[in-house]
């Protein structure tokens, strides 16, 4: 997965992501399982570990929950594909792109965060999912992409 491959990379000990995704990296790394997270946990706890004091630390981080973009079976792989090409000569006010990964949908890095869309594999949805720095930026580029989104709608 990606986040084991940047738990690598930035040499974590530990990497979660708000799917619900937790890897550790000692004793072995590749469990993602909850019942084996939460006896992690309850064995850091019993050491001592303070737990409030340990996440105080980590930056703030802003993210939406799912959004669901109400769409069609036949549309919802070409909207995809139209925001893609819409991405490679994005509007003047549109924030600056880091890169761009076209994995199962796409996702838009920034320079403070990133944006999600990505058909759904059950229902005729796009899911767009947003994080940020700050508040204001998430919903930055949560507007700037649904403007996409429906420009890629439209021209269908």
């Amino acid at each position: 997965s990606n986040l084991k491959v940047k738990m690598r990379e930035t040499e974590a000990d530990l990497a979660c992501e708000v799917s619900g995704h937790i890897f550790f990296k000692n004793r072995y790394f590749g469990y993602d399982d909850a019942i084996y997270a939460t006896l992690r946990m309850l064995e850091l706890i019993k050491d001592g570990i303070d737990l409030d004091a340990e996440l105080a630390k980590l930056p703030k981080v802003f993210s939406t929950e799912e959004i669901k973009v109400e769409t069609t079976e036949d549309e919802k792989f070409k909207i995809i594909n139209r925001v893609k090409e819409l991405l490679q000569n994005p509007p003047t006010a549109f924030p600056v792109i880091k890169n761009i990964i076209d994995v199962d949908g796409v996702r838009i890095n920034f320079e403070n965060g990133w944006g999600l869309v990505r058909a759904s594999n059950t229902t005729p949805v796009l899911v767009t999912r947003f994080e940020s720095t700050s508040e204001d930026e998430a919903l930055r580029y949560e507007n700037a992409i649904n403007n996409l989104i429906l420009e890629a709608k439209e021209s269908l």
